[in-house]
């Protein structure tokens, strides 16, 4: 009688786990609500300590501060819409804290987004059209990287005595800044693109032009990437910084109205609103820059 084999099955290896691994697992909720309580708490501690202003607003708003500073929103609605203006005597309501909300925070977008728009188009588009010769790039690559060395916020007065509180100003100075941020890193990372693609596309045929429209620039698009999203994310404080000096309504206008009057919950829950709104426009546009470069590892 022949016995038959029997054999065990094969033991699993324990896979070693990195650091960062072992420390997100370790992460549990109650650690996550304990640090948050401990974060709230330090804040009112240090809310406290601070004191009051010659306004009598707290030093440093807390939560309690911050939210109720939300209905100085009305102060800012022009009127309209069935709802009066606080400035010629209209009372504090809750359709004009939406309304004031909404006015400030929409133009405040609209500024951003016109801006963005011609700023990072002319950038792109400059860097594209400078990068076709190569002694064209190494000419611009340099006044490119200064552009972006500028300190951007500081040039804030300058464009108040160019333009003074226009709209055309305020866009102008958010299309300045993403166009500085993103003329250079285009320049770069065109200037980056590996040659060989360029020399695959010409040996099968293609000429110079679509060569370079067709395989130059979309191997360039990821390395672009980081560029239109630090543009984005520093067009929230140009555009804040732009509506600061001279702009009648929006957020910089609120900003200042609140830092004049002393009014330092207001100044916080604008913060966090902006912080709010820089946080959605990165995951949209990071959102949209992925699927544009879906086709990249």
């Amino acid at each position: 009688m022949s016995a038959t084999a029997v054999t065990a099955p094969p033991r699993k290896r324990s896979v070693a786990r990195t650091p960062g691994e072992r420390s997100a697992k370790a992460m549990r909720p109650w650690v996550v609500l304990a640090s948050l309580a401990f974060m709230v708490v330090l804040w009112h501690v240090v809310s406290a300590l601070a004191g009051d202003n010659k306004s009598g607003e707290a030093m440093v708003p807390t939560i309690i501060d911050i939210g109720g500073s939300v209905d100085r929103f009305a102060d800012y609605w022009r009127g309209g819409l069935g709802v009066e203006a606080t400035r010629t005597g209209g009372d504090i309501t809750f359709m004009g804290v939406v309304l004031g909300f909404a006015y400030n925070v929409g133009l405040s977008m609209l500024r951003l987004l016109a801006g963005l728009i011609l700023g990072i188009g002319v950038g792109i588009g400059l860097a594209v059209c400078v990068s076709w010769s190569r002694v064209l790039r190494d000419i611009f690559t340099l006044p490119g990287h200064f552009a972006r060395m500028l300190p951007l916020l500081a040039m804030v007065p300058l464009f108040s005595l160019w333009f003074g509180n226009t709209e055309h100003g305020s866009v102008l100075f958010v299309a300045f800044t993403s166009f500085a941020l993103t003329f250079a890193i285009a320049l770069t990372a065109i200037g980056n693109v590996a040659s060989y693609y360029a020399q695959f596309a010409q040996s099968l045929g293609a000429s110079p032009a679509r060569t370079y429209l067709e395989v130059v620039l979309p191997a360039a698009l990821p390395q672009l990437r980081a560029g239109i999203l630090l543009a984005v994310g520093f067009g929230w404080s140009a555009v804040i910084a732009s509506e600061y000096l001279g702009q009648e309504y929006g957020l910089g206008h609120i900003v200042q109205n609140a830092e004049f009057f002393g009014r330092t919950n207001l100044l916080a829950l604008v913060a966090l609103i902006t912080l709010v709104l820089a946080a959605v426009s990165l995951w949209a546009a990071s959102r949209a820059l992925d699927w544009a470069t879906r086709w990249a590892e």
